[in-house]
C-alpha cells in the first residue's frame, strides 16, 4: 500500500542503525527522499541502487550542502512528485512503524484543519499521559525543530522552501520564523510512540540540583557557529518586527548556551567530536 505522506531524511555519515528505519519506512509503503551528505561513504548509495526500488529516491550534490539545501531540496522533490507532505527525521532520531502509521493517521484526521500550518511538529512527551485531551490534537507553537516535523508542503512552497544559507544551525528556526512572517502557524502533537530523538544523539544524564538534565557537549567549533547563526537570526527576526519571535529565539539560544556550560562544569572530561550530521 502507498501511503499518502512521504519520508525524508538528510544524511552525513550515518549509522547502521538508519538502514534498518529505512527499510522499515518503504516495506510499510512509504516512499523515502535520502539527501546525502557524504556520498563517498557509500552504505546508503549502495542501499539506495541496490533496492531498485521507485520508493526510495536518492539525491545528493557530492559534498556537504548542509542541512538547509538538502531539506529544501527533498521537500520540493517529493512536492513536485505530488505528496501533499513529507515527514522528516533526523538520521539519529528513532522511529518505527507505530510512529509513521500514528502520524499517517493523524494528517489523515485533520487534514482539513491544516490549511494555515507550515508544519507540524510530532514527539512523544506526552505519550501514554492521562488527561491528555484528544489521541490526535495539537497546539499552536512558536518554535519546532526539524526532526519529527510533518512539512505541509504547498505552504512550504509559498514561503520558498528552507533557507539555503543556513547550513546547520537554527535551519529550524528560520524556517518557523518566516513561517510566522508569512502568517502560517507551527503546530505540535506531543503523542507519538515509537520515536526518541535523544537516545542515539550521545548525549549524557546529569543531575543538577535534583533535577535530571540530557545533554552533550558540542566542540568550540561548532558553538561559534551557533552564535553566528543565532545572533543572525535575532537580527532578522527583529527586523522583521517579530517580536513573539525574537523572544523565542532569543529564550532558546541562551538555554543552550547556559547547558553547554553546565555540562563543561558538571562533566570537565565530556568533550565530543563535531557531530555535524546533516
Amino acid at each position: 500500500m502507498t501511503q499518502v505522506i512521504a519520508i525524508g531524511t538528510v544524511i552525513y555519515h550515518p549509522t547502521e542503525k538508519l538502514v534498518l528505519r529505512l527499510l522499515a519506512a518503504v516495506s510499510a509503503g512509504y516512499c523515502v527522499y535520502v539527501f546525502d551528505n557524504s556520498p563517498d561513504h557509500a552504505m546508503i548509495r549502495n542501499l539506495c541502487h541496490d533496492m531498485q526500488n521507485d520508493r526510495i529516491k536518492y539525491l545528493t550534490c557530492g559534498k556537504n550542502v548542509g542541512l538547509g539545501y538538502a531539506l529544501s531540496s527533498i521537500c520540493a522533490q517529493a512536492y513536485y512528485d505530488s505528496f501533499p507532505a513529507l515527514l522528516f527525521f533526523d538520521q539519529d532520531t528513532v522511529f518505527d512503524r507505530s510512529t509513521l502509521a500514528f502520524v499517517a493517521e493523524f494528517y489523515s484526521h485533520n487534514s482539513c484543519d491544516l490549511g494555515s500550518y507550515s508544519a507540524i511538529v510530532f514527539n512523544s512527551t506526552q505519550f501514554g499521559a492521562t488527561g491528555f485531551v484528544g489521541k490526535y490534537a495539537f497546539n499552536d507553537v512558536v518554535l519546532a525543530i526539524n526532526s519529527g516535523s510533518l512539512y505541509l508542503l504547498d505552504n512550504v512552497r509559498k514561503i520558498k522552501w528552507h533557507n539555503e544559507s543556513f547550513f546547520v544551525d537554527c535551519v529550524d528556526f528560520e524556517f518557523c520564523l518566516r513561517s510566522s512572517n508569512s502568517n502560517m502557524r507551527i503546530g505540535e502533537c506531543a503523542n507519538a510512540p515509537g520515536y526518541n530523538h535523544e537516545i542515539e544523539q550521545g548525549s549524557i544524564q546529569y543531575l543538577f540540583f535534583g533535577k535530571e538534565l540530557r545533554a552533550r557537549a558540542y566542540p568550540f567549533g561548532r558553538l561559534v557557529d551557533s552564535a553566528r547563526a543565532g545572533l543572525r537570526l535575532l537580527i532578522t527576526s527583529i527586523y522583521a518586527g517579530n517580536m513573539r519571535c525574537t523572544g523565542a529565539i532569543g529564550t532558546s539560544m541562551m538555554k543552550f548556551f547556559v547547558v553547554q556550560l553546565l555540562v563543561r562544569v558538571l562533566n570537565p572530561q565530556d568533550r565530543r567530536r563535531d557531530c555535524d550530521e546533516v
